[in-house]
């Protein structure tokens, strides 16, 4: 999270927050190599050696690339930085073990791409990190755009079969982006000199099937969805044990009404065909979809309800048993969206996080912190001082502090 280092403007490291009892309890540890709060970072564990990797845009006056793995989460030393290069925006990380040796995919909007439009990337590790090659996925250009959305999301099976979701741009006017949502295959784990080729789009027989095509995406600083920029929203997410069946979320603007709208599509056979929208919820982002070892699928959002002074956070985690013809949803959190006032963008950040793993769903999303039992309905523990009487914050001396934004770690079982 956008979290600086306690230790102040000099630090040389940005911190993570780490918990060793399933989340009940949390560590701030400064171990990410960037000066005093990271900016872009995503983490992952590995299938089996207990490695965390990491892909971030680490803050040194510049935003750069680094490319990090710990053996140990829990530890106070820095993260080792691996490999690192500029130019590049929203690293997203996925990993797993392969024969006792791990693999790791980190995509990225590249701008060191030849051609240069062509942005889609995912850095490949089949060595634990020793050695990453970049793998261009875009092979149709992105004509007066000039470069691709920036999320580029992987996600990995059990077969070691990998997805990659990316905003194909076409065009782009003003801050409205034309583009496609693709998604590309790689059957082999991207072990092959030629990577992601394995899923051919029918129109064009070209790489990447198109799922939703010349999609209307406003990419935006103002206009806002109650104060947080959109034009990032995309999530990916494979059935970690029936690698055919493959969840995808983005968000788009449709029509002339709702500025930005989240769709939920599911293949069924490995990405050739789509279904239509599962789902769709209007004035909505972040969405994350996940998917359990017996198959389950979860979706997180955030969605904007009301108007004016009323509007509201409305922070969901949905179950479905049978890929969202029926589904159980849970409402996280409802909080204000008009206040606090933004101090920078994104006001929640650009993207949720959301994984599954034996039998539950855990995420993470940010919202509103003001201690208010009313806006969490199935309850919430803050780690910080709090009066949840007098709805108000403290610094833990006995002062007070005004209300921030905050992030807030939950996890739910599969539905029995």
């Amino acid at each position: 999270v956008f979290t600086p280092n306690p230790a102040g403007p000099s630090s040389t490291t940005a911190p993570v927050f780490v918990t060793q009892d399933t989340g009940k309890t949390w560590e701030l540890r400064s171990t990410v190599p960037s000066a005093v709060t990271t900016a872009d970072m995503t983490e992952a564990f590995d299938g089996d050696n207990g490695d965390l990797y990491a892909g971030i845009l680490q803050s040194t006056g510049s935003l750069s690339l680094a490319e990090l793995v710990t053996p140990d989460a829990l530890s106070a030393t820095p993260m080792t930085i691996q490999h690192s290069r500029a130019n590049v925006d929203q690293p997203f990380t996925r990993a797993t073990t392969v024969g006792g040796t791990d693999r790791v995919y980190i995509g990225m909007n590249d701008f060191n791409a030849t051609p240069s439009d062509r942005t889609a990337t995912v850095d490949v590790s089949l060595n634990g990190g020793t050695a990453y090659t970049s793998a261009r996925l875009e092979g149709r250009g992105t004509g007066s755009a000039g470069q691709d959305g920036p999320s580029i999301r992987p996600t990995v099976a059990a077969d070691h079969t990998v997805y990659v979701a990316y905003f194909g741009w076409r065009s782009f006017a003003g801050n409205v982006a034309t583009s496609d949502v693709v998604v590309a295959r790689d059957d082999n784990g991207a072990t092959g000199t030629t990577k992601f080729r394995d899923l051919l789009d029918p129109g064009d027989n070209l790489p990447g099937r198109i799922v939703a095509h010349n999609v209307t995406i406003p990419f935006s600083n103002s206009p806002t969805l109650g104060q947080e920029r959109i034009g990032s929203t995309l999530s990916i997410a494979v059935d970690p044990n029936h690698s055919g069946i493959v969840y995808l979320a983005w968000a788009d603007r449709v029509g002339t009404g709702d500025i930005y709208t989240v769709h939920v599509r599911r293949s069924t056979d490995r990405g050739v065909t789509w279904s239509g929208d599962l789902l769709t919820i209007t004035n909505a982002t972040n969405a994350s979809v996940a998917v359990a070892d017996n198959g389950q699928a979860g979706l997180l959002y955030q969605q904007v309800t009301g108007s004016g002074s009323a509007s509201r956070w409305v922070n969901a985690f949905v179950r479905s048993k049978d890929g969202f013809t029926t589904d159980s949803t849970i409402i996280l959190a409802t909080v204000p969206a008009g206040s606090p006032a933004p101090q920078f963008l994104p006001y929640l950040g650009d993207y949720t996080g959301l994984v599954a793993t034996g039998g539950e769903f855990r995420g993470v999303f940010s919202a509103n912190n003001t201690p208010d039992l009313s806006d969490f309905p199935n309850g919430v523990v803050y780690q910080r001082a709090a009066d949840f009487t007098a709805h108000t914050l403290g610094d833990g001396s006995g002062g007070s502090v005004a209300v921030s934004i905050d992030p807030f770690y939950f996890s739910v079982p599969v539905l029995p």
